[in-house]
């Protein structure tokens, strides 16, 4: 108990100091707002630290309810050339028409069955019939049926490909469909309705069944496996300048991608929402998106979150909470309106004066008008300063102004890596050509000192004394013991048979040096660059790494020994241990100088971190083979073996474990439960 209530101590002290350090420097506490609005019965979020939805200001409110009879409607569209809204309503088999404040326009049901998707051009609407499979597309003048688009009959577009159209959207390239069950991805057709192409397939999900089959089968084997089929687009979009965008229901990795003219991913969200059912794009390329379960989700066209907002469990019945959405579009203003098929109606939302902000800062940011947009940013971080990319628009202003080391801490709060590299490059670059000539003559001075020191020794007896002492020391029990660590990297197979036979190294010893690979797990944290480092120190629970420093690797001993005593392995316990953390040398002497490498390289020089990184742990693993194949007395193939029973046994190891961690749970629960039931 008291472990784990120091635990949780450390825990929120962490979590409270990456907060203040966050705040302080920008951005009084007190100055943030309620996430909740006067009239949002929803919180918002933003990006925050550590990939962390944190609270924010209400960006959107809602203002209007609009009804029309629907009956599970399933599309909505904003007609800019027009401006109308367009409603596919798919339980009543029509089109609806309405003004943007809700009013009916017109109704066209003529030759529909179930419309589920809706699209515009400047003369005619076009209408996705789930059910007829087909595509009718009407006059904007008098809602007159133009023309029906069918299945194409070219041999192009697959004598098995199905043609149930779900989605459409239209742009001056031609007509772009969604089709249940298409995996090749989206339908294309120009106006007139013949096919083209298909664009935007997803890809198969790679499992570790397949990468054997790809790995292992010849071609005529991999053919006849039924392979996998790739997830089809459930829906798309466009963008002003022509891109397509598209929405995977299902797809955790990322379920909205961006495609360039060729079909090409060129962005992806980095926070991924899941259950995106639709999207819109407004003129700045800010893309909207809406959940199945009634999140809207706003991101840059850089795909940064910038809002997630919506259905609150608490207030889930109150006006702007969203029950199962289809669709969301938008006004030139950034005015939402939201379709709930549950519900039928269109909620529409406006922005809040904090958003207008966000928006206006966002558009400088993504037009590369970083300085300019500087001002913007900073008002963004006196009221929320938990807004994380406000940190990475100033850092990039502050680049191009030459405030290099303001901006590399701003990088590091915004935790963008690359800008931190490009940033800590610029600094390194000022100071060589500073300190550079100086370092040198400083060098050279040292030089020259060191020989002065080495030429008093040989002509006088001044030294003598130091350099007796030197050997008494050297010649000491524990001091040789310490530092055969040494002789164990250079002669493994006579250092172990020392360990054996003639005490090279005692318990002590390797206890110590045990702690000190325990040390450097917490020194690798704050002494290791940020640019290179995989852990948060905010975060970073001390006493669970000490826990994953000194069990899996006393583990691992255990089942070494334990597989060695099966199989006429000489080695005990003991010299085990000892050698086993005397093989760890190189880490014991190398992660220091490595980690304070980590502090001067940039990522262009990753090379040199990581060929260190891959030198010590593999001079560390030949090591751990050359010593179990001497303390055991194997040959080169039973090692091996015995290393590969090792890991199996290791494995077994952690499952108990858990497995006896999980039945003493269930059991203090249940002792719990009927200690409650009695008194």
């Amino acid at each position: 108990m008291v472990i784990t209530a120091l635990g949780k101590f450390i825990k929120y002290g962490q979590t409270f100091l990456s907060c203040f350090l966050l705040l302080t420097p920008y951005t009084p506490l007190d100055s943030v707002e309620m996430a909740y609005g006067p009239s949002a019965p929803y919180g918002t979020m933003t990006l925050g630290p550590n990939n962390q939805l944190v609270a924010t200001q209400t960006a959107y409110e809602p203002t209007s309810l609009i009804t029309s009879d629907f009956q599970n409607p399933q599309d909505l569209c904003y007609d800019r050339f027009a401006n109308q809204l367009l409603v596919a309503d798919t339980g009543n088999s029509r089109l609806v028409v309405l003004d943007t404040d809700g009013s009916l326009i017109r109704e066209i049901s003529a030759e529909l069955t179930t419309p589920t998707g809706v699209s515009f051009d400047e003369e005619y609407y076009y209408v996705a019939d789930k059910g007829a499979k087909v595509i009718n597309v009407y006059d904007k003048v008098d809602g007159t049926l133009s023309q029906t688009i069918k299945r194409p009959e070219t041999p192009l577009f697959g004598l098995s490909s199905p043609f149930v159209p779900t989605k459409i959207a239209v742009n001056p390239k031609g007509i772009y469909l969604v089709s249940e069950g298409a995996t090749k991805g989206v339908i294309q057709l120009n106006l007139e309705g013949e096919f083209i192409g298909y664009v935007g397939a997803n890809r198969t999900p790679m499992s570790f069944g397949t990468f054997l089959q790809e790995t292992f089968f010849s071609e005529q084997q991999q053919e006849s496996i039924l392979k996998a089929a790739p997830p089809s687009p459930s829906n798309l979009a466009f963008n002003e300048q022509g891109l397509l965008y598209t929405i995977t229901n299902g797809d955790a990795h990322a379920p909205i991608k961006k495609l360039n003219t060729l079909g090409h991913i060129i962005m992806s969200p980095s926070f991924v929402v899941p259950k995106i059912s639709a999207v819109s794009i407004d003129q700045s390329n800010n893309i909207y998106g809406v959940t199945s379960d009634g999140q809207i989700v706003i991101y840059d066209s850089y795909g940064d979150l910038l809002f997630l907002f919506g259905e609150d469990s608490e207030y889930s019945e109150r006006f702007g909470n969203l029950k199962s959405p289809t669709a969301i579009t938008l006004l030139d203003n950034r005015t939402l309106f939201a379709l709930d098929s549950e519900t039928n109606a269109i909620v529409s939302y406006e922005t809040t004066d904090f958003a207008n902000l966000v928006f206006e800062a966002v558009d400088y940011y993504t037009d590369g008008l970083y300085v300019e947009g500087m001002p913007l940013w900073e008002e963004v971080l006196a009221l929320n300063g938990m807004f994380i990319l406000s940190y990475r628009a100033l850092a990039a202003a502050n680049m191009k102004l030459g405030n290099y080391a303001l901006a590399l801490e701003q990088y590091r709060l915004a935790e963008d890596k690359t800008g931190y590299s490009e940033a800590f490059w610029q600094i390194r670059n000022e100071w060589i050509q500073t300190y550079l000539l100086k370092l040198f003559l400083i060098l050279f001075a040292l030089a020259i000192i060191a020989i002065a020191i080495r030429i008093i020794y040989r002509r006088t007896r001044l030294l003598d004394k130091p350099s007796l002492l030197l050997r008494r020391v050297k010649q000491n029990t524990f001091v040789q013991q310490m530092t055969f660590g040494l002789k164990f990297q250079k002669q493994p197979t006579d250092s172990v048979y020392k360990i054996k036979y003639e005490s090279g190294a005692g318990v002590l010893t390797a206890s110590i040096l045990y702690v000190w690979f325990i040390a450097l797990q917490i020194i690798g944290i704050f002494m290791t660059g940020f640019l290179f480092s995989t852990r948060n120190v905010y975060n970073t629970q001390i006493l669970e790494l000490v826990f994953l420093s000194v069990a899996p690797l006393f583990l691992w001993i255990i089942a070494n020994y334990f597989v060695s005593t099966v199989s006429d392995g000489e080695g005990k316990l003991k010299h085990l241990y000892i050698s086993t953390i005397y093989s760890l040398t190189p880490y014991l002497i190398g992660a220091i100088p490595i980690f304070l490498l980590s502090r001067i390289l940039t990522l262009n020089e990753q090379f040199i971190y990581t060929f260190a990184n891959i030198v010590m742990y593999g001079w560390c693993a030949v090591l751990l083979f050359k010593n179990y194949q001497e303390a055991h007395d194997y040959t080169f193939g039973k090692t091996i073996k015995n290393i590969l029973l090792t890991a199996v046994c290791f494995v077994f190891f952690i499952l108990a474990a858990y497995i006896l961690y999980m039945l003493t749970k269930e059991l203090f629960d249940y002792i719990a439960q009927v200690l409650r039931e009695v008194f």
